[in-house]
């Protein structure tokens, strides 16, 4: 239960009510998403070890999202020695917050995800993966049947995608789940640490051709 209560707190849940509070997907430490300027970042966070314009990777759903954004567009304010974090990178466009980026170091496992943000998250599985026989499907869902060294599960919410970088360990776990003594994919259970969180706004994504459409 502490553990729970500290990964919490690392997202952004404040420590009263957390019996019906969860952490929000568009928001984290009261700076939220499409509404939080850069000044507002400051002033929670302090000053930022850097701030430039910069691009955004967004593997492995960069398809999801407008081409551009892996191009200077955004304003980047990194922080450093924030508590549970390696660094912090905020993203803004038009002066409003469009993504924030969570190096993780605390210990964070992917199954938790769910429980903490309260959306479903599902592993990006390819067209290809599936054809090659590498997954599986449970009740009309597609799992690996072994999950790779680092993989992603990513939840959709209504303004906003949530994208984790998950590490599953070394060889040896992965030795472990193919001769089948790792977890239940199938169940619905992810191994590995989260590496990284993306709270990307879904106005970030790619509408190429919607006025042709209306």
């Amino acid at each position: 239960m502490q553990r729970h209560v500290v990964m919490m707190l690392m997202l952004g849940v404040t420590p009263f009510g957390l019996a019906q509070d969860a952490a929000k997907p568009d928001q984290w430490r009261g700076l939220i998403l499409d509404q939080s300027s850069a000044d507002q970042a400051i002033h929670v966070l302090g000053n930022p070890a850097a701030d430039k314009f910069d691009g955004v990777a967004v593997r492995p759903i960069q398809r999801w999202f407008r081409p551009d954004l892996g191009k200077k567009i955004l304003r980047d304010l990194s922080f450093k020695d924030v508590e549970g974090f390696s660094h912090v990178d905020l993203y803004f466009l038009d002066d409003k917050l469009a993504v924030v980026q969570l190096q993780v170091k605390a210990d964070i496992r992917p199954t938790a995800l769910k429980n903490i943000y309260g959306v479903e998250f599902q592993p990006m599985m390819s067209g290809l993966e599936e054809s090659m026989g590498v997954v599986e499907r449970n009740q009309g869902k597609a799992y690996p049947k072994n999950f790779p060294l680092q993989y992603n599960v990513v939840a959709v919410a209504p303004t906003v995608v949530v994208n984790a970088a998950v590490i599953n360990g070394g060889i040896g776990r992965v030795l472990n789940q193919t001769l089948g003594s790792g977890i239940d994919t199938a169940g619905g259970g992810f191994p590995g640490k989260v590496e990284r969180i993306q709270l990307i706004s879904r106005r970030l994504e790619n509408r190429a051709g919607a006025d042709l459409l209306k």
